[in-house]
Parts: C-alpha cells; sequence; structure tokens
C-alpha cells in the first residue's frame, strides 16, 4: 500500500500538469452540476472551503449560494487539526486565515456543525468509494463525524486514484462530483 505522503506528492505533481483549461473547463462542469443537484437546490446551510490554486476554484459557487439566499459557511482553523464553521454574509467577509486559505473575518458567525444542510470537502484525491486523500492535517477527519449532514467530494477526474489508503480515523465521503456528474459513494 503506498503511503499517503508520497501520493500526495504524485497528485501535486499531476496539479501542476494540468492545463489552465482543463482546469477551467473541469471546474465549471463541477459547479454545472452542483447548481442542478436536488440536495443543493434544497439546503439553506452550505458548508464550502474556499479553494486554493491546486483546488477547484470555489468563488462563483460561493458568491452563487450567496446570491440565492442560502447561508454560507466556510472553515476556519482554530488550532492544530482544530477546525470550526463560520457563516460569511459577502464575498468580503473572506480574509487570508492559516495556511494562506481564505477563510471568514474574525466576527464572522459560528455555525453549529449539526445546522448544515451540505457539505462540500477539499481534497488532494478522492475516488468513488468515498475515498478521500486530503492534505495531512486531519482537520476534516476530526470535523466531518460532528456533521449530520450528506457530504460531497469536489474532484478532477485527472486526479482521481482508483485506490487511496484508509486509516481508522478516515472518514469515507457520501457523494463524489466531477465534471462527468454526480456519483453516490455510499448509502
Amino acid at each position: 500500500m503506498t503511503d499517503k505522503k508520497a501520493l500526495r506528492a504524485q497528485v501535486a505533481e499531476k496539479v501542476q500538469g494540468l492545463s489552465w483549461l482543463y482546469r477551467e473547463k473541469a471546474d465549471r462542469a463541477i459547479r454545472f452540476h452542483i447548481y442542478g443537484w436536488s440536495l443543493y437546490q434544497a439546503a439553506g446551510t452550505v458548508f464550502c472551503y474556499a479553494g486554493t490554486d491546486r483546488e477547484i476554484d470555489t468563488r462563483e459557487l460561493l458568491s452563487s449560494a450567496l446570491i440565492a439566499g442560502k447561508r454560507v459557511v466556510l472553515p476556519v482553523c482554530t488550532g492544530p487539526g482544530v477546525m470550526e464553521a463560520r457563516a460569511i454574509e459577502s464575498m468580503e467577509d473572506l480574509v487570508p486565515g492559516k495556511y494562506g486559505i481564505l477563510a471568514p473575518k474574525p466576527g464572522c458567525a459560528l455555525v453549529a456543525p449539526e445546522a448544515i444542510d451540505l457539505a462540500f470537502i477539499p481534497c488532494a484525491s478522492g475516488n468513488a468509494k468515498g475515498e478521500r486523500l486530503g492534505y495531512g492535517g486531519g482537520f476534516y477527519d476530526r470535523y466531518l463525524p460532528r456533521m449530520r449532514c450528506p457530504t460531497a467530494l469536489l474532484c478532477r477526474q485527472e486526479l482521481m486514484l482508483e485506490e487511496i489508503p484508509m486509516e481508522s480515523h478516515d472518514v469515507r465521503i457520501e457523494y463524489l462530483i466531477t465534471e462527468s456528474g454526480i456519483t453516490r459513494c455510499r448509502p
């Protein structure tokens, strides 16, 4: 079994090789699938991350959710492996947080994990079995068990892996969303 650190390095190399055009088309297709998804349409409170250069660009998704009147919450890293969710009212509420990742500015309302209706989760890679290769901080594996909502992994197909080593604390994701569509990974 390949170790996760080596897999992260392989995926990071793949990301560097992706063309801007492929990334743009894939991200647009992923957003298209989300906008038409009944779970997204019904969700009042949506948890989503602010994508970095190596991830799906979520800015338009965040903005669109706000315009649609949804309560939009993003993660804030508060300590080693510790994360909470805070609501934004506009894109101007996002400021560089830990690790330089955009996060809600201080003072944004704290949202309980149980109050979230649908969560979009970042990854280095994932697969149709709901296996997720994160970035090694353990933030999501600690936070996800506290949520009571459907979870969806956003991943470009070119970055998917057939097998991802899973440890006892790793949380499987319910849905996988790629440019090809939405796959239910587990009941």
